[in-house]
């Protein structure tokens, strides 16, 4: 068997710390509460740092379930993910995200980056194609809705705390 592998990767710069951002993506429970693309998303195995998820989403005006296997690298601000199994004419589908300070002012003090790689049968150009804009059009909006809910988040976090912001690692207040 053939295969053709293909990839996409989306930037964005978000107005959050890049904990923050990165705690949202760590924490799929309220994804759906957040994002509007997930409509369920629940840990089924595994441990904090390495697990798998079932997530069922809207993509294409459809509704897609799946099992995806996440590693989370906390200190590297990174996880990777992998769909078990993924839907026909698919063979795999993997990715990663990155979450990175910002360059500059301008950039926002988050920068993170999403990656999707995936295999179909060589033979599906039309299909691959379909399948290309599907994934580069649902990591856009993947983006552009993290980053709305994480400049949410840190406004309302900073605006009610009457701090500097929350350790989220023990959700505590940081004070001056």
């Amino acid at each position: 068997m053939s295969l053709t592998t293909r990839g996409t990767t989306h930037r964005l710069a978000i107005d959050a710390p890049e904990d923050l951002v990165f705690s949202v993506l760590r924490d799929t429970s309220h994804w759906p509460l957040l994002d509007g693309l997930t409509v369920y998303s629940e840990r089924v195995s595994g441990e904090d740092l390495d697990h798998e998820l079932r997530i069922s989403v809207v993509t294409n005006g459809a509704l897609s379930s799946c099992h995806c296997r996440r590693f989370l690298d906390p200190a590297g601000l990174r996880i990777l993910f992998e769909q078990s199994a993924p839907e026909a004419p698919l063979l795999r589908l993997a990715g990663g995200w990155a979450v990175s300070a910002g360059a500059d002012d301008d950039q926002g003090l988050a920068v993170v980056t999403l990656s999707h790689e995936y295999e179909v049968e060589d033979g599906a150009a039309e299909l691959s194609s379909w399948i290309h804009r599907s994934i580069d059009d649902y990591g856009q909006r993947e983006l552009a809705a993290l980053k709305l809910s994480s400049e949410r988040l840190g406004s309302l976090l900073q605006q009610h705390s009457g701090t500097k912001g929350v350790d989220l690692a023990d959700g505590r207040p940081v004070h001056d």
